[in-house]
């Protein structure tokens, strides 16, 4: 009975992968259809021929492939920063200033209500802070961590993939990952993306690199998601779907040593939650932010989310409805909006869901973080500024429509063959986390970055499941 509720728990996270992975393969291509479809087209045979190319050619051992992926991710990281530069806006400009106010010794960013209301992000302030503290001001050292950052994560994405795929196989999938394109847009933004990702995919590394987890590493990993969670606010989905994970796979093992898994669960969550409200305090402690790391109008992201006009993005209209308001009217007055909107009824709410799905995972890239601050109209040669950057974002979605193809391709495999509790469904489990959180909290493009580097390991599975078909096609 036990392993029959695990193999339940299994399919059905497997099934929402594939519909999920199958719906932003239909989305995503009706918009690669559009305005300039070629391009999008090209950047598709280009990023199939790099995974053909790398899986006929690439002989580099593991620590060489490694080397060369960081290597090739900082490197291409570093010449957007010096060519196209970066200028912090809205949010990021807001913590970016403070940053510089902290780091000569200054307080004056308390009087701004955005640090009461979202005191979270006084965790980045802080490392912001750091960086300026020890490198002196200006963006530039900033920018050269995020590119780091980028080359950490494209090894982390190589040593994962080496976990669930043949060693070639794993190779060509984060060789593709370190030539999409999307992640190199915000280079040079002042994002929290970057450092919190890292941390979370070593989080997930890990989870995953030995056969057998033990407390210690389940501790380790909570306490480095509630680091990534300090620079931004989304650890939870990954600390769920590793709870979910190793839940299953106990039902699946048929309860074997659910002694050691209670552990793991423990030192996943408790790590997690303990080490993040010692920050939290200790915020509060070093006088960074009296709020700690708390969100102080946790209902804004859901009155988003639910709007039906906006398709559930930022709009000024509820922003001056809302956010205009003194903090204890503007939470209740956003908690009865937020009962009003669902009460849409579900057809509409479905629709709803569909239409964000479109806006976040189906439209191209926003553009306007990394190149916002160039003159659109400039003429560079044939072109002018903004159509070179619709030239990057549609070539973009050629690569970008070829990882979620065979991350579909992936999720069915598993479906049809299941995971053994392996690696791969802590992969599907943050997939389908990430992808529901986002039907109901506010969407944009921007925010897939954290979710991109699992689905090209999905993909991975993907030329894995392909590979072999082709094998035994020959025979």
């Amino acid at each position: 009975m036990t392993k029959k509720i695990g193999w339940l728990g299994e399919r059905i996270c497997l099934l929402c992968a594939v519909l999920f992975c199958g719906l932003i393969c239909l989305q995503s291509g009706r918009s690669a259809l559009g305005k300039l479809w070629f391009v999008a087209a090209a950047g598709l045979v280009c990023a199939a021929a790099v995974v053909v190319l790398a899986l006929k050619y690439w002989r580099l051992s593991d620590r060489g492939t490694d080397l060369a992926i960081f290597a090739l991710r900082f490197v291409l990281a570093m010449a957007v920063i010096l060519v196209i530069g970066g200028q912090p806006v809205q949010d990021f400009d807001t913590m970016y200033r403070a940053a510089q106010d902290l780091a000569q010794g200054g307080r004056g960013y308390l009087d701004q209500i955005y640090f009461y209301n979202w005191a979270y992000q006084t965790g980045f302030v802080a490392y912001e802070a750091l960086i300026l503290k020890l490198f002196g001001p200006g963006q530039l050292a900033l920018q050269v961590v995020n590119a780091l950052c980028l080359g950490g994560i494209g090894v982390l994405v190589r040593r994962i993939a080496g976990k669930l795929m043949p060693r070639r196989a794993a190779a060509a999938l984060s060789l593709l990952y370190a030539l999409y394109p999307a992640p190199y847009f915000l280079a040079g933004v002042l994002t929290n993306q970057h450092l919190a990702t890292l941390f979370f995919y070593l989080a997930f590394y890990l989870l995953v690199r030995e056969e057998k987890l033990t407390w210690p590493v389940a501790l380790t990993a909570g306490c480095l998601i509630a680091l990534g969670n300090a620079a931004r606010p989304i650890g939870i989905v990954l600390v769920l779907a590793a709870l979910c994970w190793r839940v299953i796979r106990l039902l699946l093992s048929g309860g074997r040593d659910w002694k050691g898994e209670l552990a793991n669960l423990a030192g996943v969550a408790g790590g997690f939650f303990l080490l993040f409200a010692l920050l939290s305090n200790l915020v509060i402690w070093t006088g960074l932010n009296p709020e700690g790391l708390t969100n102080n109008q946790p209902m804004w992201k859901f009155v988003l989310g639910f709007n039906q006009e906006s398709d559930g993005c930022w709009n000024r209209s509820d922003y001056e409805n809302y956010l205009s308001l003194p903090t204890q009217e503007a939470d209740e007055a956003m908690r009865e909006v937020v009962r009003e909107r669902l009460g849409a009824g579900p057809v509409k709410l479905a629709g709803l869901a569909v239409r964000k799905s479109a806006v976040m995972w189906g439209q191209d890239e926003y553009m306007f973080w990394g190149f916002g601050h160039l003159n659109g109209a400039r003429k560079l040669g044939p072109l002018t500024v903004d159509q070179y950057t619709q030239v990057l974002s549609r070539g973009d979605k050629g690569v970008y429509l070829l990882a979620f193809a065979l991350a579909l391709l992936g999720a069915a495999a598993l479906l049809r063959r299941g995971t053994g509790g392996g690696p791969a469904l802590l992969l599907t489990f943050l997939v389908c986390g990430y992808y529901a959180v986002h039907l109901i909290v506010e969407v944009q493009s921007r925010y897939r970055y954290f979710m991109m580097p699992a689905v090209f390991l999905l993909a991975g599975v993907g030329l894995t499941a392909l590979l072999e078909r082709c094998s035994r096609t020959n025979k």
